[in-house]
């Protein structure tokens, strides 16, 4: 199958480099210098306009690149995949032909263990799902959702890796100060995290009734709690979603042309 993907950053690169071995890939980037990892692997262009025919397009430009990007594409493709935060289907439909999936996927797609926000457009067909949910399948759990949902799954797991890895930083340099080692307080942190999101998922309980069973009345970890509520860490949190919700709404209406 003849993949081709049309900017080639964080996200774009992710991608190459999770289908290079199975796919014959066509990439195009105006630095060609980020390619140089790719070369003699797939057929490489600075230019939208030199790209030839493919399968499978991923749009994967950055938000304010994404009009003028469109309007430059030539290229055929019977299944084209946008990446790109704030971009509607409708608006893609406008100036390409094909069947279109918007994806909203974060960056633990490279190691398989990622989750993909996935909705296509009407004229989908099941057996072309197929082929989409095939080509994804490596990337991690893929959750499919309806359009106008997408800024808020933007905000809460496409951009969910960059909080998480704030709030690993935070608990990696609290345990320093109380003297234990980078290394040690890194392993008990990642850890602890990946033990307590492994068990939640397993049980499929609310996370309050894990958090009553490891607090005891008058214990250590009340404490704790109690220094989270004074402080106000809820609404901290629920006010980044929300403010990185509302920038990725602003990123949606800056797509459309005037």
């Amino acid at each position: 199958m003849k993949i081709g993907i049309i900017g080639v950053g964080n996200i774009g690169t992710i991608i190459a480099e999770a289908l290079i071995d199975d796919h014959d890939l066509v990439l195009v980037n105006r630095r060609t210098e980020k390619l140089k990892r790719f070369q003699n692997k797939a057929q490489i262009f600075s230019k939208i306009e030199e790209m030839p025919d493919v399968d499978i397009l991923f749009f994967c430009v950055k938000p304010q690149d994404a009009i003028s990007a469109l309007k430059r594409i030539k290229v055929k493709s019977g299944i084209i995949v946008s990446t790109v935060t704030g971009l509607k289907i409708s608006t893609i439909k406008s100036h390409l032909d094909g069947n279109i999936v918007r994806i909203m996927p974060n960056i633990p797609i490279s190691i398989g263990k990622g989750v993909v926000g996935i909705t296509y457009s009407e004229e989908f067909t099941d057996d072309k799902k197929q082929i989409v949910k095939s080509l994804l399948s490596n990337f991690g759990v893929l959750v499919e959702i309806e359009e106008k949902h997408f800024a808020a799954v933007t905000a809460l797991s496409g951009s969910g890796p960059a909080f998480i890895f704030v709030i690993i930083e935070a608990l990696v340099d609290a345990g320093m100060k109380l003297g234990l080692s980078y290394d040690t307080s890194m392993e008990l942190v990642i850890e602890t995290i990946k033990g307590s999101a492994e068990l939640l998922q397993k049980e499929g309980k609310h996370p309050g009734e894990f958090r009553h069973l490891v607090t005891s009345p008058g214990g250590t970890t009340i404490e704790g709690i109690y220094s989270l509520e004074r402080e106000g860490l809820r609404g901290i949190l629920m006010k980044m979603i929300f403010d990185t919700y509302k920038k990725a709404l602003e990123l949606q209406d800056d797509s459309h042309e005037s």
